[in-house]
């Protein structure tokens, strides 16, 4: 505005050179506005085209439409796996026999010979709980007050203890010449989990073991 107060009798002298560098001047700043603010707006497309496609990928791979859908469909297969794993953990292999009473005593007498330390009694499923409980039993008896019960532990075939190969041997020992159970060291070139030793019932493959 200045330039133009103190320039405006001749641009009025001479209109038609300021009017052409004028519209020079204009076609440089709209060229180049263009040029800016195209790329800009060629990005934004790009990345709105990018996420709808991203999305649609989303809908696809759930064939669902919205997020509660997603959901529901994500808790309905997470119920069907805990049904299945229930159906596994209850019928995979075959029943283990309990110790009877009197297996309980000479194992409770053997085990009361050995240093105590603490002991994790596991079952792999149902279908040993009970054999692992009468174990407990036997290790109560025996006044393991370090001894615990409960299930998991993984999946293996057959009774395991370890780990290394001193502790767990001896729980070996006691087990085998007081019952018909057959015990295989597990891990027994690792050292020792501390005090701990884990006997576990896993999957009996056996009928009649």
């Amino acid at each position: 505005m200045d330039f133009l107060e103190k320039n405006w009798a001749l641009i009025a002298a001479n209109p038609i050179p300021f009017i052409a560098a004028a519209i020079l001047v204009g076609g440089f700043v709209w060229a180049y506005a263009s040029i800016h603010f195209s790329s800009q707006i060629a990005n934004a497309k790009g990345q709105a085209e990018l996420a709808e496609k991203q999305r649609d990928d989303f809908k696809n791979k759930l064939a669902v439409s919205t997020p509660d859908e997603a959901k529901t469909k994500l808790d309905r297969l997470e119920g069907e796996l805990k049904g299945l794993n229930k159906i596994i953990s209850v019928t995979i292999g075959y029943p283990w026999a309990p110790l009877a009473g009197r297996q309980i005593d000479d194992l409770a007498a053997a085990l009361a010979k050995l240093e105590k330390h603490r002991v994790q009694i596991m079952y792999a499923n149902q279908l040993g709980k009970d054999l692992a409980q009468t174990l407990f039993q036997a290790f109560q008896k025996a006044g393991w007050e370090g001894a615990t019960f409960s299930d998991g532990g993984g999946a293996h075939l057959g009774i395991i203890a370890g780990a290394g190969a001193k502790k767990a041997a001896l729980l070996k020992q006691a087990i085998e010449t007081t019952t018909r159970l057959h015990v295989e060291l597990d891990k027994p070139t690792v050292p020792e989990y501390g005090d701990l030793v884990y006997l576990f019932v896993g999957t009996n493959a056996n009928e009649n073991p």
